[in-house]
């Protein structure tokens, strides 16, 4: 889980900790085909190698860099068009160049899944040292009925066919390898490797210099924050999320900035392998048995920044370490060859579509910790449900909100009731623990017989709000992790999102908990004045920050818990 989300988790436990500490000592339809709609032919400048080496996607610090002449290649591109997503393919190493999402946009732009960057190396990027064969290949392209298909020889050690299916479902297709040898001498296809590269674009701000402004680093860096490996092996979801330090005209290697060693490979039987961050995900789903490993690397990105000291402009270097991934390809026979297939999703994380693998892929969403999740998933599905008929996400919170708190009226009609008759009860207490204040034993035996006589539960304030817990926790982590509310407007917030940029949900929100404070019995009035203005002060620090949609919710759930508390203030009638 990100950084975000843990905060989320942490802000849901402090507010049912803090409010039970406080009420205790004081109370479907079918797309078309994709479909070939352009192909021009571009010139592209790539190395060439007089001795090839394997290209490895961090450089070690003892290593010294290769020097590679490099020579211009005559490349094409093929765009192929889905409903989703329109993909741009290189015949320089037959790779995907471009992956741009039709119908998201950040910051005004659509979605790219391809990071811009000479650093990275491009989804699709094939590499077998064993047979000298590296990404510095011209392939032959050509329009298939479901895609498209590259073939490249290289003249006495190879012949490869890389195949690029896209299917009817959304952000998906599959890629197959064909290796066939033509040296005699291999014997064995070792070591071949299918780059996923870094996962997700749109995180770098250039300028019209193509340089990034020192004032948008800290939105990059929170930005990146979210960036993590991630795979599923032997059923159990693994998440390495990579310490990305940047630093300024200081050069640092990667084994400086990742944990432990520069690549990583798992060991086991995986049924997928990719990068995230917040709302989007790229991940290769090999096909079941084939007997791929999954590798986690770190590329280093060297952008340029734009600093403004003392009335002058300069640029610097700055130098990130991006996460990125390959699938590890199995020993193939060096006479026969093989083949080799992966299905690859670039796209949103929506839970169908996840689900839709059956390989746990919905497993890698951030719906809470994993005793959560099963309540984010029903969550998630009402708050869709509720959606389908209000068509406003706003909306469709406050239906949720609603919902959730006529489902959760008994419980918490129970706690509010027993906090009352604490309350009713106190002046006894008190009175109990001045007579016997010599004699504990007495004193409790005391209490414990007025609780009896008075059929009071002093746990009763407490443990019906324990139920509670996992329902809000889930809604917690949903709020902060669906992406169908990201730019989803709400009255004057044009995005439910991010954080309220008037501070007008936070404000309210902090209003009416005062005000629920102030309507809750209380049996020690000086302990209930600081948590008063205590409470808020803490959630004001936990929330300034966090997503105005989880503010509307919880603003909501203040206004109904208020009207709650009146009825049963007014109700209750006062014990004996």
């Amino acid at each position: 889980m990100g950084k975000e989300g843990k905060r989320i988790i942490l802000a849901a436990a402090l507010s049912f900790l803090v409010l039970i500490v406080f009420q205790f000592f004081i109370t479907k339809n079918q797309k078309p085909a994709p479909v070939l709609t352009q192909k021009g032919v571009v010139t592209e400048e790539r190395a060439a190698v007089e001795t090839v080496k394997e290209k490895a996607p961090v450089v070690k610090p003892a290593e010294a860099a290769v020097v590679k002449p490099k020579i211009a290649l005559k490349s094409e591109e093929l765009v192929v068009s889905t409903p989703d997503a329109a993909v741009t393919f290189s015949t320089a190493g037959a790779v995907i160049k471009q992956w741009v999402l039709n119908k998201y946009k950040e910051e005004g732009k659509q979605v790219e899944m391809v990071w811009k960057s000479g650093e990275n190396i491009l989804p699709g990027t094939l590499l077998i040292p064993s047979l000298k064969f590296d990404d510095n290949v011209l392939y032959t392209g050509k329009q298939t009925e479901t895609g498209a298909e590259f073939t490249a020889v290289v003249k006495g050690m190879a012949e490869i066919t890389k195949t690029y299916a896209f299917r009817k479902e959304s952000f998906i297709c599959d890629i197959t390898v064909n290796i066939k040898s033509l040296n005699k001498e291999v014997k064995e296809i070792k070591d071949a490797r299918l780059y996923l590269g870094v996962g997700v674009n749109n995180h770098f701000i250039y300028n019209e210099k193509g340089v990034i402004p020192e004032k948008d680093m800290k939105k990059i860096v929170e930005n990146m924050a979210v960036f993590s490996n991630i795979h599923y092996l032997d059923k159990t979801v693994v998440k390495n999320i990579f310490a990305m330090k940047q630093t300024v005209n200081e050069k640092q290697e990667p084994d400086l900035i990742i944990k432990d060693a520069a690549k990583t490979t798992a060991v086991g039987e995986l049924s997928w392998l990719g990068i995230k961050d917040k709302y989007y995900i790229s991940v290769f789903i090999p096909k079941a048995g084939s007997g791929v490993r999954g590798e986690e690397h770190a590329i280093m990105f060297s952008p340029k920044l734009e600093q403004k000291k003392n009335n002058e402009t300069k640029e610097i270097d700055s130098h990130f370490a991006m996460p990125a991934a390959s699938l590890l390809l199995p020993v193939l026979d060096g006479e026969k060859g093989g083949t080799f297939t992966t299905a690859y999703y670039s796209g949103p994380i929506v839970y169908e579509n996840l689900k839709a693998f059956n390989v746990g892929l919905d497993r890698g969403m951030e719906l809470g910790w994993s005793f959560f999740n099963i309540f984010g998933i029903f969550m998630l599905w009402l708050l869709k449900l509720c959606y389908a008929f209000t068509y406003n996400w706003g909306l469709a919170i406050i239906v949720v909100t609603v919902a959730l708190k006529i489902i959760t009226w008994w419980p918490t009609q129970k706690s509010y009731v027993a906090m009352k008759k604490m309350q009713d009860i106190q002046p006894e207490i008190t009175a109990l623990k001045t007579k016997y204040k010599d004699n504990p034993q007495k004193m409790t035996e005391e209490t414990m017989r007025i609780y009896k006589e008075k059929k009071v539960n002093p746990l009763g304030g407490c443990l019906p709000m324990l139920i509670q817990i996992p329902i809000f926790v889930a809604f917690y982590a949903v709020l902060a992790n669906a992406i169908e509310l990201k730019n989803a407007p709400f009255l004057i917030w044009t995005d439910l999102s991010v954080r309220d940029p008037y501070f007008i949900l936070l404000i309210l929100m902090l209003v009416t908990m005062i005000v629920q404070q102030k309507m809750t019995p209380v049996t020690d009035p000086q302990q209930a004045k600081m948590m008063m203005w205590l409470m808020p002060g803490v959630f004001a620090f936990i929330f300034w920050s966090l997503p105005a949609g989880l503010l509307l919710y919880f603003t909501v759930q203040n206004i109904l818990s208020i009207y709650q508390q009146w009825m049963v203030n007014r109700k209750t009638k006062p014990v004996s």
